[in-house]
């Protein structure tokens, strides 16, 4: 049976501690009530027509199929969880932009929009997607900029003006892994695809309230 305590007893006896109760109340009503909601960063508009691009044009994800996986993943999730009611496969963008794209000729983001007749394009810009952060360490990490793009209108919604006009930053890791996690291509693989699904969950997670992570929360484990 487990049993859920009240933050009501709690804080009398967190009270004979002293000068430490300080240190020790948070983390007990956490621990008592959980670790809550998270407000969605920015609610996108769900009556009209999203694509989704992922931007790697520095080729920092070694497979391009990773790359349309990461932007097809993103995409169906905002679909599933209703969050927008029509989504463009972001696939097509990305064969798009290899066709029409030059060393002297760049793709605007409205260009991207209007060649796939999408309202919006949700932008991801990939600044690290490694199996190690600093080429020593066994810790997959992913790093991405992410803005929203209205294309009918010409503007950036998000980051709302005032933000960081490089776009939201998102970050995700593994935890660090044992040297025989990497041993073999199809296990590096697995971690790669590992990767880009939790860097899919949280970018979705920008556009709608969700739980905050548990203490705890994290773990991974290779299979096979």
């Amino acid at each position: 049976m487990r049993i859920r305590l009240s933050p009501i007893l709690l804080v009398p006896a967190l009270a004979v501690a002293g000068p430490f109760a300080c240190n020790i109340i948070t983390p007990a009503l956490y621990v008592a009530e959980g670790p809550g909601k998270k407000e969605a960063e920015f609610t996108l508009p769900e009556d009209k027509k999203l694509v989704v691009f992922v931007d790697d044009r520095r080729n920092v994800i070694s497979r391009l199929q990773l790359r349309s996986q990461l932007a097809d993943d993103i995409g169906q999730q905002l679909k599933t969880l209703e969050l927008v009611e029509e989504v463009v496969s972001g696939r097509e963008l990305i064969a798009y932009v290899r066709r029409v794209e030059s060393p002297n000729r760049r793709v605007s983001i409205e260009e991207l929009g209007n060649a796939v007749d999408a309202d919006i394009v949700l932008y991801v810009e990939m600044d690290m997607f490694a199996l190690t952060p600093d080429g020593a360490t066994p810790k997959p990490t992913a790093a991405v900029r992410v803005k929203v793009i209205d294309v009918k209108e010409k503007r950036r919604v998000f980051p709302p003006d005032g933000g960081d006009p490089l776009g939201f930053p998102v970050s995700v890791d593994m935890n660090a892994l044992g040297n025989d996690a990497y041993r073999t291509s199809a296990n590096r693989r697995q971690l790669e695809d590992m990767l880009e699904k939790r860097l899919a969950d949280q970018i979705t997670k920008l556009f709608y309230k969700h739980e905050r992570m548990n203490f705890g929360q994290g773990v991974t484990q290779m299979e096979g």
